[in-house]
């Protein structure tokens, strides 16, 4: 959703997540993307929830010293927006002209968007001509509340925004348009793993067939081991970044292990949502006659930081499971103090390059 041109402005991305607010500014170089600086606060408690900024104040003043603290002189941002209530799904409807669909696309929408139309921002791409008279055609639809809530915590953080985008766009961006690994010719599922949601989409040959938002994330396993354990929330995630999920693999491991046996429940809960998201996916392909399985995961976001969660997902699916950063790519230059893969910042990443593809 394009919301002004680019110009010579400095940008962010700016990801607004429920636990964690992260901003990243990158440059393009002669052979890719530059990271200058990066950013990461905790989200004032209780002011993102459910993809809607509550409390743009709070947000908007967290953003802003968290910009000064570290240095961050960009005055423009490209935002992401996720949840069960943003909708990213290709269609297949009658050949028509781009001008003719301009003007039916509420009507199109209508039929995936469960809320109000009027109150939603509505945007498509014509992505090809398919069999007997028909195209596929990617929706994408976020309510305005949303969108708006977001604008309003970057106002208030002096921060323009240019560019509303699609957190699973950026992820897409970010790690597989990078080359980091052989996704643009398979069908492959984004898994993104965050603390209070994971978003599942699944994209065929560069086209998003789907995206969905499962209300699990890495928060659950921390208040299962919080609660069973009496821990504070510290010491639960600390325990819980010890924790290696290969052993549940094999049975008889998990016997030995009381933290594995309290998360386990939890961990299978979300593969089977995930499992659900890709079974819904192969149902729609299958009534469009066109089945294409997904044949690859792509892991990332901050609870995919949990060690063996990959290993233990490919089991449990029966799918090759790849985990990634942002840094992984050879595109990508991390700055020179950097030790991690970037596994976290797939979408601030997605985000941040935004502009420089756009301009290029």
């Amino acid at each position: 959703m394009s919301l002004k041109t680019f110009g010579k402005k400095s940008y962010i991305g700016l990801d607004l997540g429920a636990k964690g607010i992260k901003a990243m500014q990158m440059e393009r170089t002669g052979n890719g993307y530059r990271v200058t600086r990066t950013a990461f606060i905790q989200t004032p408690p209780d002011s993102i929830k459910d993809g809607s900024v509550i409390d743009p104040e709070a947000v908007g003043l967290a953003v802003r010293q968290m910009m000064r603290e570290q240095r961050i002189s960009a005055t423009n941002a490209v935002v992401g927006v996720a949840g069960a209530s943003v909708i990213v799904r290709t269609v297949r409807i009658p050949k028509m002209p781009e001008s003719t669909l301009r003007k039916s696309i509420k009507f199109e929408a209508s039929r995936y968007v469960p809320s109000s139309i009027e109150d939603s921002f509505i945007e498509f791409e014509i992505m090809g001509e398919a069999s007997d008279g028909q195209m596929d055609v990617l929706i994408v639809a976020a309510p305005r509340d949303i969108v708006e809530s977001r604008l309003k915590a970057c106002q208030i953080a002096g921060l323009e925004v240019d560019i509303v985008d699609v957190e699973a766009f950026a992820m897409y961006r970010s790690l597989v348009e990078t080359n980091v690994g052989p996704y643009n010719e398979e069908t492959i599922a984004l898994v993104d793993v965050g603390a209070q949601t994971t978003n599942v989409s699944v994209v065929s040959c560069g086209i998003f067939g789907m995206t969905r938002s499962i209300n699990q994330g890495g928060q659950v396993l921390t208040d299962a081991l919080k609660s069973h354990f009496k821990l504070e929330d510290a010491e639960a995630e600390l325990g819980k970044s010890q924790l290696d999920l290969r052993a549940l693999i094999a049975e008889q491991k998990v016997q030995e292990s009381p933290p594995l046996r309290v998360l386990q429940p939890h961990l299978d809960d979300l593969i089977r949502e995930i499992r659900r998201s890709l079974n819904y996916y192969q149902s729609q392909q299958t009534e469009h006659g066109t089945p294409t399985p997904v044949t690859r995961v792509l892991l990332a976001g901050g609870g995919a930081n949990l060690p063996g969660l990959a290993e233990y997902m490919a089991h449990k699916l029966g799918l090759t499971v790849d985990r990634h950063g942002i840094y992984d790519a050879e595109v990508v230059h991390a700055p020179a103090d950097n030790q991690s893969t970037g596994i976290e910042l797939a979408v601030v990443g997605g985000l941040a390059m935004r502009p420089h593809v756009r301009a290029a």
